[in-house]
């Protein structure tokens, strides 16, 4: 292939990670939060920073401190070591993105101990070398989801927008 078809197929290859497969008020309260979450990262530090706190005002300072330092890992390894860019949507879109579909559910796979799937997943996003990390790292976070969602489930609904 020359060039120019390669960078056409890398372009559409991206845009493909941003496509929509679903829409946010269908998903689990699970899979909304991890999205929102990812969502809230990216939308610069201002948003991370209340992010952190709501996660330590919820889940205490010790597990809120875990959970966003996980977070930060997670999301910082994908950002600079992922097979290609994580395509996200805007924090106020009511769409889910593939890539955003797909980092949801590495994280409830690996969060409900199904490691073997989570592992798979994991190497849609990441080179088979970061796998375990991705994985060790996507079981924190979902357990601290649980954790959030079983202790307060409305906790993340005022938080979206």
């Amino acid at each position: 292939m020359n060039n120019a078809l390669d960078q056409v197929e890398a372009e559409r290859i991206i845009k493909m990670g941003g496509a929509a497969v679903g829409k946010m008020e269908y998903l689990s309260l699970e899979e909304y939060t991890i999205i929102s979450f990812l969502r809230r990262y990216c939308d610069g530090e201002i948003s991370r920073q209340t992010l952190k706190k709501e996660l330590i005002i919820n889940l205490g300072y010790s597990a809120g401190e875990k959970t966003f330092d996980s977070l930060k890992n997670l999301f910082e390894n994908i950002f600079h070591h992922g097979r290609r860019a994580l395509i996200r949507h805007n924090i106020d879109c009511d769409c889910v993105g593939a890539d955003e579909s797909c980092l949801a559910q590495l994280i409830l796979r690996a969060g409900n101990n199904y490691k073997e799937e989570a592992i798979l997943i994991s190497l849609l996003l990441m080179p088979p070398d970061f796998s375990s990390e991705t994985v060790r790292l996507a079981s924190e976070i979902g357990a601290s989801i649980k954790n959030l969602v079983n202790q307060d489930p409305g906790f993340l609904i005022g938080n979206m927008n």
